[in-house]
């Protein structure tokens, strides 16, 4: 719809890079167990390539994509959180849960893409009132922009000041990012 194709509430957005290769072997390790040291290495990485842009955001904390409960206790860990610890050391910024995903949602790679944004819409909240504060909202990979636009939204609603977006890898609009 019409409504799936507006501007997202972020106001910039870095990628370490395209979602093949190299990057797709390392994100898919990070997300195993003991991933932990790969997920570092991304974060170092981003930061690395994107270093001025995101010092002149003037981030006040990074935030990951949360993970509904469930999914985490099925998953035992959270990629984007790894990834946003990361960021956030390296940017020496707080690393902040400041949204939650209270309504678990099919994962967003079973869905064709034109069906991602509805799939998400009013999926996050903000745990508490973001007023003034700009945020880096972080995840391990984007296709369509739908998770990171739902969370840029949230944390919008709540008052955030300005909220950017990083994501590690960027899939191709018609590909499926693995889980």
């Amino acid at each position: 719809t019409a409504c799936d194709r507006r501007r997202p509430a972020w106001a910039g957005i870095v990628v370490l890079g395209g979602y093949g290769d190299e990057l797709r072997t390392a994100v898919l390790r990070a997300k195993r167990p003991a991933g932990d040291r790969v997920a570092a290495a991304l974060a170092r990485l981003l930061v690395d390539r994107h270093r001025d842009t995101l010092a002149a955001w003037s981030i006040d904390a990074v935030v990951p994509v949360p993970m509904h409960w469930v999914r985490r206790l099925v998953r035992g860990t959270n990629l984007a959180d790894e990834i946003a610890r990361g960021v956030a050391g390296a940017l020496g910024v707080p690393c902040r849960r400041l949204l939650a995903r209270p309504r678990a949602t099919t994962m967003q790679n079973r869905l064709p893409p034109a069906a991602r944004h509805g799939n998400v819409r009013g999926a996050f909240r903000a745990r508490a009132a973001l007023a003034g504060r700009r945020i880096l909202i972080v995840d391990d990979v984007t296709t369509t922009g739908a998770t990171l636009a739902a969370c840029a939204e949230a944390a919008v609603s709540a008052g955030a000041a300005a909220v950017y977006a990083a994501a590690v890898a960027r899939a191709d609009g018609g590909a499926s990012a693995d889980a």
